[in-house]
């Protein structure tokens, strides 16, 4: 019992950082959330759209902005729709009605929902730019998630094998 306590001790220190890390990560985000009075304090570029102001994996940290304060040439993150990747995208006017207008500043034209943007969509204006950094989630999301399988089985296969060899060792070493 004794041999199997200290050949798993690792571990626990193991989980509890990874516990510590995510518990940090959510703590970080939800006070600089409340600190910048947006929902959204910290996102991932995931195009060229905005090419050269800045670049797909940079980071933006955003702060809410009430809409009366938000101008033209302002970049703001907004959601199309509940469902849809938030846009990064320059305001390029004000409509009558209080809606505004984006373009990105490498797109040609407007897309049809960059038209009439209401408050309520916008998350947050771009106050920072952290270059490189959003390359971390960019690669969670578009290559280990839909890899995800092949992912478990290749690291299962490496555990399979370190474990294996050590035991091995250990039998060629009791012999």
């Amino acid at each position: 019992m004794e041999k199997v306590k200290k050949r798993y001790r690792w571990m626990d220190g193991s989980i509890f950082y990874v516990i510590l890390g995510v518990a940090l990560a959510f703590g970080i985000n939800w006070g600089l959330a409340f600190a910048l009075n947006t929902d959204m304090p910290v996102v991932a570029v995931e195009s060229n759209s905005m090419v050269p102001t800045f670049y797909k994996g940079d980071i933006l940290v955003l702060q809410g902005t009430p809409a009366e304060r938000l101008r033209m040439g302002d970049i703001i993150v907004f959601s199309p729709s509940p469902s849809q990747t938030p846009v990064v995208h320059r305001i390029v006017a004000v409509n009558p009605d209080g809606t505004f207008q984006t373009k990105g500043d490498n797109n040609n034209g407007q897309l049809p929902f960059e038209k009439s943007i209401w408050a309520t969509q916008i998350h947050g204006k771009a106050i920072f730019i952290i270059p490189y950094l959003g390359w971390l989630k960019i690669g969670l999301m578009e290559y280990a998630l839909p890899n995800l399988l092949w992912l478990v089985l290749a690291g299962g296969m490496i555990v399979f094998i370190y474990l294996g060899n050590k035991s091995y060792r250990g039998r060629i070493l009791e012999n």
